[in-house]
């Protein structure tokens, strides 16, 4: 075999092996110069770990001790200006790490102190809610009453110059107690009657006490000896049912079967001064004006009559209404009469024109039982389903619950200083309910939160009052708890009230349209 030609491409490898290309060469002739501009320009400094003075020498790289030898004198400048600017970067860095470190410690220790502020604050809070909790609230209204053998109370009625109220039973009882903020003293029990005590009333002046019973008999006493000055022993043929004094000496009864008599306390004979017979059922409830010249009188057969006491003749007489009548009050300077019916309605009457009513208000839920003017255009009443709401007149709402109970209201009435009204119901209670408030001028009552279509407007706005509870009611709304919550409403400019136009206008519109649809 012929090696000839092979050995000399075998000798000649390792010579083009140790030999450098002209091309790696001239790349790095082309490389070298640029890569150096660039990295000295956008090099970004390297922080150097500054390492302990004992650190062992035999742990530096032997080949990293020749590189600096290595390096050209351009190489070295450029070295030098790079590490002085990692100096510089490096002292930099450092001051704002140690300015960093401080505003973060400074902003970690006014969070500590403003969370420890905010939990003190919030103890304190609570400790000051525990403390009001602990302390006896201050009361507003007197106690709650029962008679002694915790029966059922018939009637009640304030003095009209001092802090007392007499209250009677069903059992004939009457009882006289001094009212209070703090505590009800009882100060006088008296047992004129056999049966069921059904009127109870003070005169004028105070001076006498005049009880009403089932037995027929009327017994007036004196309020200062408690001792009886007079006794109707047989007034009336029938139960009595309702008393009413018209001044300081005149004084009304009426009885189960209708008949109403007049007594003068100044007779010495036990006659009537004037007696009438024009309605066939139970006289409710009387009532006059500051003449007392008219008499007006209620009854369970649905009227309202009128008896004139000085001509001694019926004035004028309603027409009977579907219900029984079962109270009366006047309201708006005793130019307007108003009654309540066991249907739940209200009608107005004008004074001296008793025929036919001429205004009504029938949202009342239930029974009205009994009623109580306490300003001119305000009344309370008690109803059916236990509960005592006011009602604003002209013009005609409700303005909310004033109390409440668990059975039928039964009897009102409202102090000498105007601030409390008292009631009565089957549970044999009487209590107390401060109405004061009811003379705040600023006090807006019934105000609602809320947006509500002008279709169902009525309808729920209905429902709403009938539920509201104002002040004296130990009840809260439901929409209280988150009344703090609740944002104000901004002030309706005419904006606001052009919006409501339009959407009242829409609405009528609306309603326009259906109603001829059908």
């Amino acid at each position: 075999m012929d090696f000839t030609n092979s050995a000399p491409t075998a000798e000649r490898k390792p010579e083009e092996e140790n030999e450098p290309s002209s091309s790696d060469e001239d790349e790095e002739s082309l490389f070298l110069p640029q890569a150096k501009e660039v990295f000295a320009q956008r090099r970004k400094p390297v922080v150097i770990p500054r390492f302990p003075e004992n650190f062992p020498s035999e742990h530096v790289n032997p080949d990293e001790e020749g590189l600096d030898d290595s390096l050209t004198d351009e190489e070295d400048e450029l070295s030098n200006e790079e590490t002085n600017d990692v100096e510089k970067a490096t002292t930099v860095s450092s001051e704002e790490e140690e300015e960093d470190e401080e505003e973060v410690q400074n902003p970690h220790e006014s969070i500590e102190q403003l969370a420890a502020g905010r939990e003190e604050k919030e103890d304190d809070d609570i400790i000051v809610a525990i403390c009001n909790a602990a302390k006896p609230q201050e009361k507003v209204k007197p106690p709650d009453l029962r008679t002694s053998s915790n029966c059922m109370v018939t009637d009640i009625s304030f003095h009209p110059n001092e802090e007392l109220i007499a209250i009677s039973d069903i059992e004939g009882e009457i009882t006289c107690y001094k009212y209070g903020n703090e505590e009800n003293d009882l100060l006088h029990t008296l047992n004129h009657h056999k049966k069921s005590c059904r009127a109870l009333t003070f005169n004028h002046d105070g001076a006498l006490l005049f009880s009403a019973s089932k037995d027929k008999s009327v017994v007036i006493t004196d309020t200062e000896t408690m001792k009886v000055t007079q006794c109707f022993s047989k007034a009336h043929s029938s139960p009595i049912y309702s008393l009413l004094c018209l001044d300081a000496n005149i004084w009304a009864s009426g009885d189960d079967d209708g008949v109403v008599k007049v007594w003068d306390k100044r007779r010495n004979a036990q006659k009537p001064v004037a007696e009438f017979k024009e309605m066939d059922e139970f006289v409710s409830s009387m009532v006059t004006d500051s003449g007392s010249r008219l008499l007006v009188c209620t009854s369970g057969e649905g009227t309202l009559t009128a008896f004139n006491t000085r001509t001694k003749k019926m004035d004028g007489q309603s027409e009977v209404y579907p219900s029984e009548m079962n109270c009366v009050g006047l309201v708006r300077q005793e130019t307007k009469v108003i009654a309540g019916l066991g249907n739940g309605n209200m009608y107005i009457f004008d004074w001296k024109a008793f025929g036919y009513h001429s205004d009504a208000f029938g949202d009342h839920p239930s029974a009205i039982n009994c009623m109580l003017p306490i300003m001119d255009n305000i009344v309370i009443t008690g109803c059916d389903d236990g509960k005592i709401r006011a009602i604003s007149l002209f013009p005609h709402r409700f303005l909310g619950v004033v109390g409440h109970h668990k059975f039928p209201i039964e009897r009102l009435d409202i102090s000498t200083c105007g601030h409390y009204i008292a009631s009565t119901s089957h549970d044999g209670r009487v209590r107390f309910w401060n109405i004061s408030y009811f003379e705040n001028p600023d006090l807006k009552l019934m105000e609602s939160t809320t947006k509500k279509s002008v279709r169902n407007k009525k309808r729920s706005l209905r429902k709403e009052k009938l539920g509201f509870q104002l002040p004296s009611s130990k009840r809260r709304n439901r929409g209280d708890f988150f009344a703090g919550l609740a944002e104000p409403e901004p002030e309706a400019g005419p904006a606001a009230e052009a919006e409501t136009d339009s959407e009242s206008e829409a609405a009528a519109a609306d309603t326009d349209a259906s109603s001829g649809s059908d």
